[in-house]
């Protein structure tokens, strides 16, 4: 028989599930990168450890399957352990599969000998090391079940660089039929329960769905739709559930929390009862717990158990997937035409995001130092097809991004889940997992000098990816929480930055570039970027002073 060495066999388990990149910054283990040549992946050399990682990350999360990135013994595999908390927030199924210090030379004080398996311990799902050759095979596959499980996220395997090249021998290359995937196993809910919460969602005056990342994951769209329709009951989504359902229907009430409509936590906060599917109720969901559940009937549906009562106490806790739970809650609507409609609550609640949506228009107008961020978000709702995906960078740009830009439904948004300087990266991982779909990166001057170095990537891979920055040369975030928190204090250490003329950097990469510094322009500049076909960037000049929608104490919210 012939030897099928480590390396391989870790390549052609992976290829079986129809894995088509590897995202890494090389350093070595030539054997591994043979084996994944032979068995035709893509291998997409990275400026960083941490660009490969949001890299598999966006990957992950659009192809809705495992994205797979590596990191050389030593620092590389520390660099990729400090980068996984993105994917572990958003439950992306990312594989750091990283090699480690020959085991003879461990403890030996040799070049770059650390031990980075500690490191991924509370930043991965499931992290484990490769002892024994013939369990190669075995342990990715336990790996990918780990990352697309119920409750998926990133998980770890750590396999020493001297493994690599070894006779793995009768390794088990096949795996189970039928994984590989999100949503490949799903937990079927309780019928009688799911009885229950809609006869209590029936009795209320005001009931709210609030729909999570889960129902995105989970590409629960039709289902949710489906149920709306049938309920009669407006649909508030968190920031990761932003797609759940079209933003454009009538009984969409928008993101509530800390990136949110201002109208949409009053929306909230009216509510007697409250739906929770596929969300933890967290910080950012909830402006760290300013929104008040107390008093309300909360409903809470997840895949994973130790969300229930975690941060608000439940009526009702059911363990299940979203898409299954929304299904069998329409079958029992339909079935039951007793159940009251709560028709003149969501006629209110249209009304108040229809008011909304005056204010919000009213308030675009250009201040003295710049464009106002909702006139770009409005131009790239102009620009973009329904099914594109637009990938928002953390902090201000979430909060425009999640309030303002009305997505259809679909998993055609993903943010980053708390790291600045994600998106660029991430951008390219979701392009190069939908390439029928455009990708436009929204970030600001201040994330994207993060991971800049990758414009090279884009151009090498020709990866389409348009990247629109909202310069206001500065952290406007710090200053506006400065402005708020600390009586107007101005420290420019900590705010402002160089004015950096980024189209001519992005030329200087072969990349096309622009500068908007007036509205008018806005449109033709974002068209002119989609038609140049490959990577572009366009650098548009923003009002410093405009504040977010973001949700913090002390902000004076107008939108």
């Amino acid at each position: 028989m012939e030897m099928v060495t480590v390396a391989e066999a870790i390549a052609k388990t992976i290829h079986g599930y129809g894995t088509e990149y590897y995202f890494c910054l090389t350093g070595g283990d030539h054997d591994f990168w043979i084996a994944l040549q032979d068995e035709g992946i893509r291998i997409v050399n990275c400026r960083s450890e941490a660009s490969a990682a949001y890299m598999a990350d966006g990957y992950a999360r659009v192809a809705g399957r495992p994205g797979f990135v590596y990191g050389q013994r030593g620092p590389g595999a520390a660099n990729v352990a400090a980068s996984m908390p993105d994917a572990l927030w958003a439950h992306s199924p990312v594989i750091a599969l990283t090699s480690s210090i020959f085991r003879r030379s461990r403890d030996r004080f040799e070049y770059q000998d650390v031990d980075t398996l500690p490191m991924y311990q509370s930043v991965t799902r499931w992290n484990r090391e490769l002892h024994v050759p013939q369990r190669a095979a075995e342990m990715v596959h336990a790996a990918v079940n780990a990352a697309t499980g119920p409750v998926p996220g990133p998980v770890h395997l750590e396999v020493p660089a001297d493994l690599l090249p070894q006779d793995a021998q009768q390794t088990r290359i096949g795996g189970a039929t039928g994984t590989g995937a999100l949503n490949s196993l799903r937990i079927v809910p309780d019928r009688g329960k799911l009885a229950e919460a809609l006869a209590l969602l029936g009795q209320a005056e005001r009931p709210l769905i609030i729909a999570g990342n889960g129902v995105v994951s989970s590409r629960a769209f039709e289902a949710m739709a489906a149920f709306a329709a049938a309920s009669g009951i407006p649909v508030a989504t968190t920031t990761g559930g932003k797609g759940a359902i079209d933003e454009r229907d009538p009984l969409s009430v928008g993101v509530i929390g800390r990136y949110s409509r201002k109208v949409s936590n009053e929306i909230l906060a009216d509510a007697d009862v409250v739906l929770a599917i596929g969300t933890r109720l967290g910080g950012l969901a909830t402006a760290g717990w300013t929104v008040k559940l107390d008093g309300k009937t909360l409903l809470q549906i997840d895949t994973n158990p130790e969300v229930f009562g975690r941060n608000y106490d439940t009526g009702m806790s059911i363990l299940a997937d979203a898409r299954l739970a929304l299904e069998t809650l329409t079958e029992l609507r339909s079935a039951d035409a007793g159940i009251p409609r709560p028709d003149a609550w969501a006629k209110a609640v249209a009304e108040r995001i229809d008011a909304w949506r005056e204010v919000e228009r009213d308030n675009r107008k250009p201040l003295a130092d710049g464009m106002h961020p909702a006139a770009v978000i409005a131009a790239l709702r102009e620009v973009m097809a329904e099914d594109d995906i637009l990938a928002a960078d953390t902090g201000a740009i979430a909060a425009w991004a999640g309030a303002l830009f009305p997505i259809a439904a679909g998993h055609n948004f993903i943010r980053s889940a708390g790291s600045l300087g994600w998106v660029v990266p991430g951008a390219m991982g979701a392009a190069l997992a939908a390439p029928e779909r455009r990708t436009v990166a929204l970030t600001g001057d201040g994330g994207l000098l993060y991971h800049i170095g990758d414009l090279e990537t884009a151009v090498r891979m020709n990866i389409p990816v348009v990247i629109v920055v909202m310069n206001n040369c500065a952290f406007g975030s710090e200053d506006h929480l400065l402005k708020h928190r600390w009586g107007g204090r101005k420290i420019p250490e900590i705010v402002d930055f160089h004015d950096v003329d980024f189209a001519a950097m992005a030329r200087s990469f072969g990349v096309h570039g622009a500068t908007v510094t007036e509205e008018e322009d806005l449109v033709p500049a974002l068209r002119a970027a989609y038609a140049a076909g490959g990577p572009a960037l366009v650098d548009i000049r923003i009002s410093k002073e405009a504040e977010a929608p973001h949700d913090f104490p002390g902000s004076p919210r107008i939108v």
